[in-house]
């Protein structure tokens, strides 16, 4: 105990032991500067932390019964702020968050670490409001969503990251469409309602040339 005034007991850290000479509780400094309040269970394990980092970050930390931090919800330095789970591996598989750029989303890892889920709201310019996903290779495979400029689409990809299907309606109420593309990313197909009401259907051959009419 380093000193007492005023009614105040003024430490560097305190711990609080169980019956058994346990501690179960530490509110102290660690070495890089952080101040932290750790709660162990009746195995010495540290199950919980509350921490305030140098940089002004702050986070509650929840570990599994292995000692394993399986759990954050963090307010960051950069601004953003986000809910982050862990698997037993300490590989990162889920996050919530806002970021620093004014986007929230959340985000789905695989047990490889490869990103293969996402939904996001920004961040302004880049994308409106979507649902996207990736395959077990780390391509983006499909995506639904709205656009900055009003347009709204659903897209197909193939393993070779190549577009191949896209159904949706064009921005400041154009055509509402489904297009069909090859592997060489050329159209092949559409079809849809144009804003003067017609419907229309057109074909392209190998060669990127347009058979409409053709049979």
């Amino acid at each position: 105990m380093d000193d007492e005034q005023d009614g105040a007991i003024q430490a560097q850290a305190f711990e609080l032991t169980d019956a058994d000479g346990r501690v179960r509780a530490r509110l102290g400094f660690a070495p890089g500067g952080a101040l932290s309040l750790d709660l162990a269970d009746g195995e010495g394990l540290i199950r919980a932390t509350l921490v305030v980092e140098p940089d002004g970050s702050a986070a509650l930390k929840l570990a599994d019964g292995e000692g394993t931090f399986r759990t954050a919800l963090g307010a960051w330095l950069d601004g953003s702020s986000s809910l982050d789970f862990y698997d037993a591996a300490r590989g990162h598989r889920l996050s919530v968050g806002e970021r620093d750029d004014g986007s929230a989303g959340l985000n789905v890892w695989d047990a490889s670490g490869r990103l293969r889920a996402l939904l996001g709201e920004g961040p302004a310019g880049d994308r409106e409001c979507s649902v996207e996903f990736w395959d077990r290779d780390g391509s983006y495979r499909a995506g639904f969503g709205v656009w900055p400029d009003g347009g709204t689409g659903a897209e197909l990809l193939d393993r070779a990251g190549t577009l191949r299907t896209r159904l949706g309606q064009r921005a400041d109420d154009g055509p509402a469409t489904a297009e069909l593309y090859g592997g060489d990313g050329q159209f092949k197909v559409a079809m849809g309602e144009y804003p003067d009401g017609a419907g229309r259907i057109n074909l392209w051959n190998a060669g990127g040339e347009p058979i409409t009419g053709e049979i």
